[in-house]
C-alpha cells in the first residue's frame, strides 16, 4: 500500500484509514482523465473535525457523503478497522425523496437543503435520515493487503404502526402516514452501491490489482413503531441485510461470510477507448457587449478553483486582441484575432488547438467566439476537429438590459436568435441591472426561444456555476443518448445558409494613437462613427490616468485601470471599432 500511503501505518493516531481513504481520492484525481473514466464527477473534502468528502459519481443525481466515525484494531491486532458512514442526497425534486424518512424530505423541502448538503459534516446528526450504510476500510498495519466493506440493508422499511398525522393550517387534521404504512422505504443497497464500486475501482487502479469480490446477504426483522415512539419487530416480516467487500493482497473475507462474485457490481462503464482520451471544447457565444469575457473569466476562477484548469481559445472580430490578456494569467490563452472562426478563420482553430494540447494537456478547453459568430457554424467546424477535441456544450451570455429595453429583439434578429437557439445553455447576464419586476418578462422571452437548454442568471458574469457544472456532468454521462438543442438538425429551405454577420455588413476597424489621450477624445471617436457603432473595446493610454481598459457597448462606455502595462511597441494604444457603416 505504499502507492497509497508512504509511510508505516499506526495505532497511534486513531486515523490512519481516514488518512489511506483521503489518499485514494487525492490519488486517483491526480490524473483527471483517469478519474473520469472511472466514473468520478466532483470531489470535495469538507472543513470539519472529523474527516469527511462530498462526491459525485456518473449515473447518479445523487450528492454522496463520507464521514470519518473512528477505527479500531482488529481481533488478532494486526490491522486497523475505519468505519464510515455513507450518505446518499437526493436532488431536491427527486421522487425518490418520498421513499426517504418523512425528516429527510422536511429537510430537502428547505431552501438551504443545498448548502446543508455541501456542509454535511457539519450537520451531520441533523442529516442523519439520509444515511444509506456503512463503509467499513481494514488495512494490514504492515500494509500487506486493504478491503474495503459495504454494509446496507436491501430496503430500510420502518412501518408506522399508528401512522403519522399533522394538522393543516386551519386546524384539520391530517394523515401524513396512514396505520400500518410504512413511513420510510429505502433501497438503501441499491443507492450506495455506485459509491462503494466506485471507490473499490480506484483501489483496483491504484494498487494494480483485481479486487476479490464477495457478497452475503442475512435476514433481518423489519420494524414498526407506535406513536409514542417505540419500536417492535413485525411478526411475519423480514428484510435482508446485504455485505459488499472488496480486498486486495493478502486480505480475503472470513470463511462463511458471503460467496465470491467475479467482478464488482454496479461499476461504471466509460466510454468507448478512442473517444475518452479526447478533451472536450465547450463554445462561449453571445452578441457583443453581453459580457461574455466577464463571464469567461468567473467560470476559469470557479473550475480552477477545483484544480480543473481550461484552455482558451479567444476570436476577436478586430485586428488587435484585448479579451486574452484580461482572462490570461493561470489560464492558457490562445488567440485568434481578425476576423470570426464561424467563416473566415474556421482554418485557425486546428493549430491553434493543436499549440493549446501541446503546451496544457487538459480536459477540457472553451473557445470563446466572437460576438458575431453564429454557434451553428462554428460546430459545423469543430466536425473536421474530430481527431483532436470532442464538441461539448454551448453557452450564449445574453444582455438583460438589451433585451429588457427591446423585448422583440430575439423575434426581429435573425443572428441573436440563432445564438439562443442553438445553446445549451443560456445565461442572462447583467440581471442586476434591469429593474427586478421586468427580468421575470426577459427570462420567459428566452425561454420561449429555447425553452430546452438550461436558463441561468448571471449579475456581473458571476452565475450558478455549480448547477452549470451538475449540466455538464449529467450531459458528458447522456452525450450519446440525448440530443442538446445546439446539436439539433437544421430545417432550412434548400440552400438557404445559417443567418451570420456578414449579411447584416459588419466590419471593423482600429484606432491607434501615438501619445496620451483625453477620454473626451475618446468620446468623440465614438461619436464619430455615426449610429452604426454596435462595440467599442481596446487597451489605451488615457492622460492623466495610465493605461486603461476601454469598453462602449448599448450606449455604455466604461473606463477601467489595465491589468498590465501596455507594451513598448504597442505605443500609447488601440481601439478597436465594430459596427455597420462605420463613418471614417
Amino acid at each position: 500500500m505504499e502507492s497509497l500511503l508512504p509511510r508505516t501505518l499506526g495505532v497511534e493516531s486513531g486515523s490512519d484509514c481516514a488518512s489511506l481513504l483521503g489518499a485514494l481520492l487525492t490519488g486517483v484525481h491526480l490524473d483527471r482523465r483517469l478519474a473520469r473514466s472511472l466514473g468520478w464527477r466532483g470531489v470535495r473534502p469538507a472543513a470539519s473535525a472529523a474527516p469527511a468528502w462530498s462526491f459525485r459519481t456518473a449515473g447518479s443525481g445523487h450528492v454522496f457523503g463520507l464521514l470519518f466515525l473512528g477505527e479500531t484494531v482488529t481481533a488478532s491486532g494486526d490491522g486497523l478497522l475505519g468505519d464510515f458512514d455513507l450518505f446518499v442526497f437526493p436532488n431536491a425534486e427527486s421522487a425518490l425523496l418520498e421513499r426517504f424518512p418523512l425528516e429527510a424530505l422536511r429537510l430537502a423541502l428547505r431552501e438551504d437543503y443545498g448548502r446543508l448538503v455541501r456542509d454535511f459534516s457539519a450537520h451531520a446528526e441533523a442529516l442523519a435520515p439520509f444515511v444509506c450504510g456503512r463503509l467499513r476500510l481494514e488495512a494490514a498495519l504492515d500494509g500487506s493487503g486493504l478491503g474495503l466493506g459495504l454494509e446496507a440493508s436491501a430496503r430500510h422499511r420502518l412501518v408506522a404502526l399508528d401512522g403519522v398525522s399533522a394538522e393543516t393550517p386551519d386546524g384539520r387534521p391530517v394523515w401524513l402516514v396512514d396505520p400500518g404504512e410504512p413511513e420510510c422505504d429505502v433501497p438503501q443497497y441499491r443507492l450506495s452501491l455506485p459509491a462503494f464500486s466506485l471507490l473499490a475501482a480506484t483501489a483496483e487502479r491504484l494498487l494494480r490489482e483485481t479486487a476479490k469480490v464477495s457478497l452475503a446477504v442475512a435476514p433481518v426483522p423489519v420494524f414498526g413503531f407506535r406513536a409514542e415512539g417505540k419500536a417492535e419487530p413485525l411478526p411475519g416480516e423480514c428484510g435482508r441485510a446485504v455485505r459488499l467487500r472488496a480486498d486486495f493482497g493478502r486480505l480475503s473475507p472470513p470463511p462463511g461470510r458471503g460467496r465470491r462474485v467475479p467482478r464488482l457490481p454496479g461499476r461504471h462503464e466509460p466510454a468507448a477507448p478512442q473517444t475518452a482520451r479526447l478533451p472536450v471544447l465547450h463554445v462561449l457565444t453571445g452578441f457583443l457587449g453581453a459580457g461574455k469575457t466577464t463571464f469567461l473569466r468567473r467560470w476559469l476562477d470557479f473550475l480552477h478553483g477545483r484544480e480543473r484548469f481550461t484552455g482558451v481559445i479567444q476570436n476577436e472580430f478586430g485586428a488587435v486582441g484585448l479579451d486574452a490578456r484580461l482572462v490570461a494569467g493561470d489560464t492558457r490563452v490562445e488567440a485568434i484575432d481578425g476576423g470570426c472562426v464561424c467563416c473566415s478563420l474556421a482554418d485557425s482553430l486546428r493549430p491553434g488547438l493543436e499549440r493549446l494540447l501541446a503546451d496544457m494537456p487538459a480536459e477540457q478547453f472553451i473557445l470563446e467566439t466572437t460576438g458575431l459568430a453564429n454557434p451553428e457554424n462554428v460546430l459545423e467546424s469543430l466536425g473536421e476537429l474530430d481527431d483532436l477535441v470532442l464538441p461539448g456544450l454551448v453557452v450564449t451570455v445574453l444582455d438583460a438590459v438589451e433585451l429588457c429595453r427591446r423585448p422583440h429583439l430575439l423575434e426581429e434578429w435573425d443572428l441573436l436568435r440563432a445564438q439562443a437557439e442553438r445553446a445549451d445553455v443560456l445565461v442572462v447576464n447583467k440581471a442586476d441591472a434591469v429593474p427586478a419586476d421586468a427580468l421575470p418578462g426577459v427570462l420567459e422571452r428566452v425561454a420561449a426561444v429555447n425553452g430546452r437548454g438550461l436558463l441561468l442568471t448571471a449579475r456581473q458574469g458571476t452565475t450558478a456555476f455549480a448547477s452549470l457544472d451538475a449540466f455538464y456532468n449529467t450531459w458528458l454521462d447522456r452525450r450519446d443518448r440525448v440530443r442538446m438543442p445546439s446539436r439539433r438538425p437544421s430545417l432550412r429551405p434548400l440552400g438557404q445558409k445559417p443567418p451570420t454577420h456578414a449579411a447584416d455588413g459588419y466590419v471593423s476597424r482600429t484606432v491607434s494613437w501615438d501619445r496620451p489621450v483625453s477620454r473626451e477624445a475618446i468620446v468623440a471617436v465614438l461619436a464619430g462613427c455615426g449610429p452604426g457603432l454596435c462595440r467599442a473595446k481596446g487597451l489605451v493610454f488615457v492622460h492623466g490616468e495610465g493605461a486603461c481598459v476601454v469598453q462602449y457597448a448599448a450606449g455604455r462606455l466604461s473606463f477601467d485601470p489595465a491589468p498590465e502595462p501596455l507594451p513598448d511597441e504597442e505605443g500609447y494604444g488601440h481601439l478597436v471599432l465594430i459596427g455597420i457603416g462605420l463613418r471614417p
